[in-house]
């Protein structure tokens, strides 16, 4: 049976409301906190997954790994029974919080649920997981591989591959650089830096796209939303073929030079600086903006 360092109560509160009357319950959450570390040689590899529960993740300068897990549920005696295992072989580290049992309770349930604050060393390589809860992770270096199948997700200054990926929630990206891989069902898109290669959707929200001075598209990009407008703003100097269309909505880029096509002005193709590879932009109801940054 774990430890717990700390426990600190939350409340949970319910209101039901019938004929005109109102009751209010609470009920108080308990959450146990266990400290772990893991001392590597080399770049960790490390894998973290929770059913439930947020994933925080930044990078410090200590060869270890360090790792809190915090249990919530309606008792003390809930929150132990919530299994977590954490092995190490090397510099190979799999942090997995297990999916309880369903218990058939009567009246108030507070729900069951881990999360998982690690720091790590900049060069790591992470895969984190959840069910439902958002993920963050700050200062990482290395194949990042992030999805929720319910939560926003949000990175900083990440250097690698990179693929974030959520169900539902939004998407932001700040000082990106590498291979990068954005998928949400149903939140809004932001991706600033200088990325090496992107391909970013999302089936209902917003894109926003920033480019730090001396990015280069070598590549071809793909920027697509099922609905919602779409943002690029572009570095001076930048060389990329522009094709871009929307289903509903007007296609500008008179910052540099172009023109859209058609009378609803729905598309738009054409170079910029020398050309070279495509930033395909798609919307299926929205307008599209590419202006200099």
């Amino acid at each position: 049976m774990p430890k717990f360092r700390a426990a600190v109560p939350a409340v949970v509160a319910v209101a039901v409301v019938a004929s005109g009357c109102a009751i209010n319950l609470s009920a108080d959450q308990y959450v146990g906190k266990e400290d772990k570390s893991f001392s590597v040689t080399g770049r960790p590899d490390l894998s973290l997954k929770t059913f439930d529960g947020s994933i925080e993740v930044t990078s410090w300068d200590k060869p270890v790994v360090g790792l809190t897990i915090e249990r919530r549920a309606g008792s003390q005696a809930e929150a132990e029974a919530l299994k977590v295992t954490a092995t190490q072989e090397g510099n190979r580290i799999v942090v997995e919080a297990l999916q309880p049992e369903r218990a058939v309770q009567v009246g108030i349930h507070v729900g069951r649920s881990v999360r998982l604050v690690v720091s790590v060393p900049r060069e790591t390589d992470v895969q984190a997981r959840t069910g439902d809860g958002s993920i963050a992770v700050t200062g990482v270096h290395g194949r990042v591989e992030l999805r929720t199948g319910d939560g926003s997700v949000r990175g900083t200054d990440l250097d690698g591959q990179v693929v974030a990926h959520t169900g539902d929630g939004s998407v932001s990206l700040e000082g990106v650089r590498g291979e990068v891989d954005v998928n949400t069902g149903d939140g809004s898109v932001r991706v600033s830096g200088a990325p090496g290669r992107l391909k970013a959707h999302t089936g209902d929200g917003s894109v926003a796209l920033a480019l730090d001075n001396g990015t280069s598209i070598s590549s071809d990009w793909e920027i697509s939303t099922g609905d919602g407008g779409v943002s690029v703003q572009l570095p001076a100097g930048i060389n990329a073929e522009i094709d871009a269309s929307t289903g509903d909505g007007h296609v500008t880029a008179s910052d540099f030079g172009l023109q859209a096509s058609g009378e609803d002005k729905h598309e738009l193709r054409g170079r910029i600086g020398e050309g070279g590879s495509t930033l395909r932009l798609r919307s299926g109801d929205g307008s599209i903006t590419v202006a200099k940054r």
